[in-house]
């Protein structure tokens, strides 16, 4: 009959674990995570916990994105490339003519368009949770037009780095997210194929 006792690791003190060692001389220690009992699997509400691990008390990207990394690296690979193909459908989805006018699409102001600013800033939008990307796509104004936030984009990368030590991240997703991929955000303008060939729209 096997018996389980579950103590938080904090509690064991020296007493404790001599305690324990008399009464269990011949068990087995076992640490669980919590994080990794919690996610279990990769779907929208725990892509979105992942995302609210971001610490913003930090000044480095590198340090912002860690504690997202760490708990990414507790799932198992197949959950780290679903966690890249959500981030990129949500990326996608904010790809389009409206989400950009606020970032200078335009160009009335005289603004210079960047198409990789573009992609940081939907980065941002996400970046800052699933309620602030709700409010970006019912409100394409709320874009943000000053802040990016790049690194999103290797988190799943660098998780996968971590639980398998391996530099090689093959993933694709199903859907790009490079600016002007969503052809229906952008009903005005050709395919990016077409525009590569040298057709008009």
């Amino acid at each position: 009959m096997h018996t389980a006792i579950k103590i938080p690791l904090q509690s064991l003190s020296p007493l404790v674990v001599r305690d324990l060692q008399e009464k269990y001389p011949s068990a087995i220690v076992r640490i669980e995570s919590a994080a990794a009992v919690t996610f279990s699997s990769m779907d929208e509400a725990a892509f979105w916990r992942i995302i609210s691990l971001l610490d913003w008390g930090r000044k480095r990207s590198e340090g912002i994105i860690a504690p997202a990394v760490e708990a990414l690296s507790l799932f198992s690979e197949t959950s780290i490339a679903q966690f890249d193909q959500l981030l990129a459908e949500k990326l996608h989805a904010l790809d389009g003519e409206k989400f950009a006018l606020p970032l200078g699409w335009d160009n009335k102001d005289g603004q210079h368009f960047s198409v990789d600013g573009f992609l940081y800033a939907r980065c941002c939008a996400i970046a800052n949770g699933k309620e602030f990307y709700e409010q970006v796509l019912n409100n394409p104004s709320k874009m943000p037009k000053e802040h990016s936030f790049e690194a999103l984009l290797y988190i799943a990368e660098k998780a996968h780095r971590l639980k398998t030590a391996s530099e090689r991240y093959d993933f694709l997703p199903t859907v790009s997210y490079e600016t002007f991929s969503n052809h229906e955000g952008w009903p005005r303008m050709s395919p990016l194929s077409d525009l590569i060939k040298g057709k008009s729209a």
